[in-house]
C-alpha cells in the first residue's frame, strides 16, 4: 500500500509540474520540468539516505526525524481529542496544562520561551496535517516539502527570463537544482517552505506585473516566510529600507551605503537597542557553542551547573540521570543564565552524585568564532569572521566528513560565478536595478552576518545560509551578461 502510495503521488506531481510547463512556459519542451523535478525527487532521496542511513542506523535522525516523530505525536491527538488537535493546529490554545496532556515528550513543540515566535511548531503542524494524505509514509512528506521549494525557484524564473540572457533552461535548473539550496530544500524541516515563501516575496516586491499578482505574492510569501524563519523576514526588512529610501538618496549608490549604515548604527545605539541585540546575538553564540563542544551539564545549585568537558565525561558513572564521581576531574562552575561566566574548580568528591541536566556529543565539524559577550561593537568588529565564516565553511581538514567536499566545492563555484559576473563579464545595469541587486547583497549579508555570529558548527552553516544563497542567485542571473560569456568562451 505504502508504495502504491508512493507512486501515485509521485505521478500527480509530475503531471502537476507537466502542466505548469504546458501553460507558463512556453520556451521549453513540456517534458522540463518534469525531468527537473525528478532530479528534485532525487535530492529528497538523497536527504533521506544520508540523515537516515550516513547518520542514522536506520532511522530517520537529527532534526527532521525529530520533526516528523513530533507531527505523528501531534497528528494522534485528533484521535483523542479532534478539537483539542485543532487547537494546536490553528494555535489557539498554547497553555502549558494543555501542552503537558498530549505533547511533554516532544522536544521542539514543548521548547520553551524564545527570543522569536517557535517556528519549529509550524514544520510540525504541516507534517501533522500531511499524515492524514501520507498514512506515515515519509517520502510523501519529502516529495512535498520538496515540490514547494522547487516551485519557489519556478516563480524566481518566471520574473528573471524576462530580465537575464542566461538560456531559459540553464537558468530554471540553477534556480530550482543548485545544490545546497535543492538538498536543504528537499527536506522536511523548516527550510523548503522559507525557500517558498522568500521566493513569492522578492517576485512580489520586484517583479513589474498587476498589482494584484504582487500582492497575494507579498501576502503569503510574507507569511510563510515569518512561519518558518522570522530572522530571514526581518533581513529582507531591514534591507528593503535601502531600496525604498535611501538608495533613493544618491545617484551614487556608495554614499547611500555609507548613508544607510551610518543611520542605522545610530538608530541601534540611540535607542538601546544596540546592547539588546548583542545580548540577543551573542546568547544565540552561547548556546550553539555549548551544542558545539558537547559535554556534561550537572545541576549544582539553582542558579548554578557544573560543566565537564565531553572528553571527560568517563570520570562519571550516568545511570538514572544521576552522573556519580569515579576520579577527580576539572570542570567548570557556570551560571545558569550565563554560559560563558566560567570559573574553573575541581571535583574531587569521589562518590559523589550530581543531577544530570544535559548530555550533549561533540560536534565534527567545529568553527571558531570570537564571543560577543554582549558587547555591540565587539559584534560589529565581528562582520568579516562572520561573512568569512558563513561563505567559505565548511573548509575540509582531516577529519572532514565526505559530505564536506561538495558544500565546499560549491563555494568555490559560487566565488568563481561572482568573479564572472562582476569583473568578467558584468552586465550594465539601469540605476532601478543597480538599487535591487545592492539591496539584495545587503539582505545576503545580513543573513551571513546573524549566521556566522551564532554559528560555531560547519553542518549548521550549509543550512542557515541558504536564503543568501536565493539572493545571491538572483542576482548573478541579473548582473550575469551571458552574451558575452559565450562570445568569448563559446564562440565557434
Amino acid at each position: 500500500m505504502g508504495i502504491l502510495l508512493i507512486i501515485t503521488y509521485t505521478t500527480l506531481l509530475l503531471m502537476l509540474c507537466f502542466w505548469i510547463n504546458k501553460k507558463y512556459v512556453t520556451v521549453l519542451p513540456n517534458y522540463t520540468l518534469p525531468l527537473l523535478f525528478l532530479v528534485k525527487i532525487a535530492y529528497a532521496l538523497f536527504f533521506l539516505y544520508v540523515y537516515t542511513y550516513h547518520y542514522g542506523g536506520g532511522e530517520l535522525t537529527a532534526d527532521a526525524g525529530v520533526f516528523f516523530k513530533e507531527s505523528v505525536t501531534l497528528h494522534n491527538v485528533f484521535y483523542a481529542s479532534p478539537y483539542d488537535f485543532f487547537q494546536f493546529i490553528f494555535g489557539l490554545n498554547d497553555s502549558p496544562e494543555l501542552i503537558n496532556k498530549y505533547l511533554e515528550s516532544t522536544m521542539h513543540w514543548n521548547g520553551g520561551e524564545r527570543y522569536l515566535p517557535n517556528d519549529s511548531r509550524h514544520v510540525i503542524r504541516i507534517n501533522a496535517l500531511l499524515l492524514f494524505i501520507s498514512q506515515g509514509e515519509v517520502v510523501i512528506h519529502f516529495m512535498i516539502f520538496s515540490f514547494a521549494s522547487f516551485i519557489g525557484g519556478f516563480d524566481l524564473f518566471q520574473w528573471l527570463k524576462k530580465k537575464s540572457n542566461i538560456p531559459p533552461l540553464v537558468l530554471l535548473s540553477m534556480l530550482t537544482l543548485a545544490p545546497s539550496l535543492a538538498f536543504w530544500g528537499s527536506s522536511i524541516i523548516k527550510e523548503p517552505l522559507m525557500v517558498l515563501g522568500l521566493s513569492l516575496l522578492i517576485r512580489g516586491l520586484f517583479d513589474e506585473i498587476s498589482i494584484t499578482r504582487k500582492t497575494w505574492r507579498i501576502l503569503i510569501g510574507s507569511a510563510l516566510t515569518i512561519a518558518f524563519k522570522p530572522y530571514v523576514f526581518i533581513c529582507i526588512v531591514i534591507a528593503l529600507v535601502y531600496f525604498f529610501v535611501f538608495s533613493k538618496l544618491f545617484k551614487k549608490q556608495w554614499l547611500a551605503l555609507i548613508t544607510y549604515a551610518l543611520f542605522g548604527i545610530t538608530v541601534l545605539v540611540g535607542s538601546g537597542y544596540a546592547d539588546k541585540a548583542a545580548y540577543v546575538i551573542a546568547n544565540q553564540q552561547e548556546d550553539f557553542i555549548n551544542l558545539r563542544d558537547g559535554g556534561l551539564y550537572l545541576h549544582g545549585d539553582e542558579e548554578h551547573y557544573y560543566y565537564i568537558y565531553y572528553a571527560n565525561r568517563s570520570h562519571f558513572s550516568i545511570e538514572n540521570g544521576q552522573a556519580t564521581l569515579l576520579k577527580p576531574v576539572g570542570a567548570y562552575y557556570l551560571k545558569k543564565n550565563e554560559n560563558h561566566e566560567r570559573f574553573p574548580i575541581q571535583l574531587k568528591e569521589v562518590g559523589t552524585s550530581y543531577p544530570v541536566h544535559l548530555t550533549l556529543k561533540e560536534s565534527g565539524s567545529k568553527v571558531n568564532v570570537t564571543l560577543i559577550k554582549d558587547d555591540f561593537w565587539q559584534m560589529l568588529k565581528n562582520i568579516p569572521e562572520a561573512i568569512y565564516n558563513s561563505f567559505m565553511q565548511p573548509i575540509p581538514n582531516k577529519k572532514s566528513s565526505w559530505l564536506q567536499y561538495p558544500a565546499f566545492l560549491e563555494n568555490l563555484l559560487y566565488l568563481f560565478l561572482g568573479l564572472l559576473t562582476f569583473f568578467i563579464f558584468p552586465k550594465t545595469l539601469p540605476l532601478k536595478e543597480k538599487r535591487l541587486i545592492i539591496t539584495l547583497a545587503l539582505f545576503a549579508s545580513f543573513i551571513a552576518m546573524i549566521v556566522g555570529w551564532t554559528t560555531p558548527v560547519s553542518g549548521a552553516i550549509v543550512r542557515y545560509i541558504i536564503p543568501a544563497h536565493v539572493a545571491i542567485l538572483v542576482i548573478f542571473s541579473l548582473k550575469l551578461d551571458y552574451s558575452k560569456l559565450k562570445k568569448k568562451w563559446f564562440k565557434a
